[in-house]
């Protein structure tokens, strides 16, 4: 279910790409859609972690602190070289922080009350579409750039501080 959510905002963030023909900066609205989805379901993540336990969802937060943190940089960046203004940049990022925070309250208050079936459903739509979103749009994102000994290090610095991290929370 998750993959094909993203397949549908994929197909529908292509049609509103395709349609906007004026000689504006071109937005990217896959990246942005997907983000946004990104952001919610993060924040849904987060949640649902504090309701697992207070170790869970600290180690959660951090994580997707810090992954939010890198998204968001990529996502500025992004618009900021497509000739997006300043203002629509970061009313784009507001948005998206403002998704990451109505995820976080409806996964601690709403879903609080929902079996541990449904929260592994949840988990795995999210998961899901996470996976999608991490193939789909940052690999190729990624593919584009030059890779360099400071990418591959950075990488592995932050694989094992999470490892770091999930050992000692």
């Amino acid at each position: 279910m998750g993959v094909v959510t993203m397949f549908l905002v994929k197909m529908f963030s292509e049609k509103m790409e395709d349609d906007n023909d004026s000689n504006e900066a071109k937005i990217p609205w896959g990246l942005i859609v997907a983000g946004c989805v990104d952001e919610f379901i993060d924040g849904l993540l987060i949640g649902i972690g504090f309701i697992a336990g207070q170790k869970e969802g600290i180690l959660l937060t951090v994580a997707l602190a810090v992954e939010v943190f890198v998204f968001s940089l990529a996502v500025t960046s992004t618009l900021r070289n497509k000739n997006i203004s300043k203002g629509k940049t970061f009313l784009i990022m507001a948005s998206m922080a403002m998704l990451f925070l109505i995820g976080t309250m409806l996964g601690a208050t709403l879903l609080s009350n929902l079996t541990a079936n449904w929260l592994e459903i949840i988990i795995s739509f999210g998961l899901a579409a996470l996976l999608y979103l991490v193939t789909e749009e940052l690999l190729t994102e990624a593919y584009e750039m030059k890779e360099s000994p400071w990418l591959t290090s950075a990488f592995f610095v932050g694989f094992l501080l999470f490892l770091i991290i999930g050992i000692v929370v």
